[in-house]
């Protein structure tokens, strides 16, 4: 099996980032293991949500990457659960929601409580630069206001994007 990483442009920029992924496809989880892996992150990968709370106990990720829609289960208290753990230890844990669905009218509280949301199929350059972005922005913040960061998140992607789009 090749070695990935010597194939991409910055096999580094991830380094010792700890992701976690909650994610019912196994496709998905998969994807993210290999992809942020080559990347240098340390990728933690989970099916259910109720078994990615129980890891929050002793456990706090850089960035949460997670689907919306769960069998029997609500994506809400995790979120609620990462948001909360963010200002107790006075950091900003981002939140990328992949997902097969758009928001609805219904879950306009969750979209006010992540940073971005990407529909799948996604396309695996973006995501690597989402999460790069979204980590290089935790981290250069220093008392973390979430929504501040939120909204000058939203605005930086907006210029983000129109420059890529202008290239």
């Amino acid at each position: 099996m090749p070695n990935i990483s010597q194939s991409l442009p910055n096999p580094g920029i991830l380094k010792d980032v700890q992701i976690l992924v909650v994610d019912n496809d196994a496709d998905t989880r998969y994807l993210c293991s290999i992809l942020f892996e080559s990347y240098g992150a340390k990728v933690t990968t989970f099916e259910l949500v109720t078994d990615a709370l129980a890891l929050l106990d002793c456990f706090a990720p850089d960035i949460l990457i997670c689907e919306t829609r769960f069998l029997n289960e609500d994506v809400w208290p995790l979120i609620q659960r990462v948001k909360a753990m963010a200002l107790d230890l006075r950091r900003v844990i981002p939140i990328l929601v992949a997902s097969a669905y758009r928001p609805g009218k219904s879950e306009q509280a969750l979209t006010q409580k992540i940073e971005v949301h990407l529909l799948k199929p996604i396309d695996i350059d973006r995501l690597v630069d989402e999460v790069w972005n979204l980590i290089h922005l935790a981290k250069s913040t220093s008392q973390p206001n979430i929504q501040d960061w939120v909204i000058n998140h939203r605005r930086w992607s907006k210029r983000h994007l129109a420059e890529a789009n202008s290239i």
